[in-house]
């Protein structure tokens, strides 16, 4: 098991955070046929028939926003990172 400080913790969660984010994301499948950087991209609901998230975000409220995110798993791995995780695995 590896040790972890909260400086880490908060690169790794801001990285995760950038990776998804913006009207391109880097998580975003490109080229023919379609494939993504992303290790998460196959189990994805973003990818895998939900509307586009940055046109989306601009008509949804906050709260529709949050409950489609919420479905991405890079969002549930958000969530369990925190300046208070000090280790990785079990």
């Amino acid at each position: 098991m590896s040790r972890v400080s909260e400086d880490e913790t908060l690169l790794l969660w801001r990285a995760l955070r950038a990776f998804r984010s913006g009207k391109r994301p880097l998580c975003a499948p490109r080229g023919r046929p379609l494939r993504s950087d992303c290790l998460l991209y196959d189990g994805c609901p973003r990818w895998l028939g939900q509307p586009d998230d940055w046109l989306a975000s601009l008509e949804e409220t906050v709260e529709e926003i949050d409950r489609r995110r919420a479905g991405w798993l890079c969002s549930r791995l958000l969530d369990l990172l925190s300046p208070d995780l000090t280790r990785i695995g079990s």
